[in-house]
């Protein structure tokens, strides 16, 4: 299998900022980019050659990888924009085996082993990565002429393509085809629906599109203080001479040692914490630990440990 992120555009959404890099290469937070992050989650999912699909600016992104050394970066690069669906059918003269393929503008917590294995065991051509579409605005519920609720930018009841995809290579003739439109979602995606090969993948960890300035402030205010893991990340919530507050994100089926204890509260999942004995937590837990404990998920688990410091006059 191999790894193959698409980091063609323009993200003329985000001038002046891409007059100079590609969307690719804006960074998260101080020297960590969106693609230093997939290059890091293809790390951890055992994938070891990465095709960078490159257009605009493509050559900023060699020179930033030029001695990259986690993962074999391989890059395919169009001199003028031809889009989504020629920059697929380049990759396709180049590779024979199964992809994970990605928008080089999306940033995710999910946990890309399950979605591999999940993907293994389907039958369909492609798997889709999806996620619940989040309202841009305010939501009104009213009644007649009377408001009654007011819900500021709420999780819909709809999902939308986070933009992950397992391609098989039983589906590469369907890619390879000639199409009138030149994107994937105009072409091949209602080609597989009609062949009954497209599948979908649900996941609610974090998935964000750098697509506005809105959005590029957003992940930066989620990575103040935040460290990704293979595991998931540690962020540092709070810290001064008297507490510290520090949150865990760790996928489920991981398995992780955490030495500073503290004060535990699970904010969601569900699993067993080991120490001197096996303890089953949810949402609802709450204890003191402090010394080296084990946290053993069974689902994706956020947890947040306190410190209180005593404070010398």
């Amino acid at each position: 299998m191999i790894g193959a992120i698409l980091a063609g555009g323009y993200g003329k959404r985000l001038k002046p900022l891409t007059d100079r890099i590609p969307k690719a290469l804006i960074e998260l937070k101080d020297n960590y980019t969106i693609m230093d992050r997939q290059l890091f989650d293809f790390k951890n999912a055992g994938i070891n050659d990465v095709y960078v699909l490159s257009g605009y600016l493509g050559d900023k992104i060699e020179d930033r990888y030029r001695d990259f050394k986690d993962v074999n970066i391989h890059y395919l690069r169009e001199e003028k924009p031809m889009g989504t669906l020629y920059s697929i059918q380049n990759l396709l003269e180049n590779v024979n085996e199964d992809i994970i393929l990605r928008n080089g503008d999306t940033v995710s917590d999910i946990d890309l082993n399950n979605f591999i294995d999940y993907s293994r065991n389907k039958n369909y051509g492609m798997i889709m990565y999806i996620t619940k579409m989040k309202s841009p605005y305010g939501i009104v519920e009213f009644a007649g002429d009377r408001a009654f609720n007011f819900k500021e930018k709420p999780e819909l009841n709809y999902y939308i393509n986070a933009g992950i995809y397992y391609i098989k290579k039983n589906v590469f003739e369907l890619f390879k085809r000639d199409y009138i439109e030149k994107d994937i979602e105009k072409s091949v995606f209602p080609a597989l629906v009609a062949s009954d090969n497209l599948g979908v993948y649900k996941d609610d960890s974090l998935w964000m599109g750098i697509d506005s300035e809105k959005d590029l402030e957003a992940i930066r205010k989620e990575y103040m203080n935040r460290h990704d893991e293979s595991f998931g990340y540690i962020k540092k919530i709070f810290n001064s001479d008297s507490v510290s507050i520090l949150e865990y994100f760790i996928r489920k089926g991981s398995k992780i040692q955490i030495h500073d204890g503290g004060i535990i509260k699970i904010i969601s999942g569900n699993g067993y914490i080991l120490n001197d004995e096996k303890r089953k937590y949810d949402e609802n837990f709450s204890d003191a630990i402090y010394k080296d404990f084990y946290i053993l998920p069974y689902e994706n688990t956020k947890i947040q440990i306190i410190n209180f410091f005593e404070t010398r006059k």
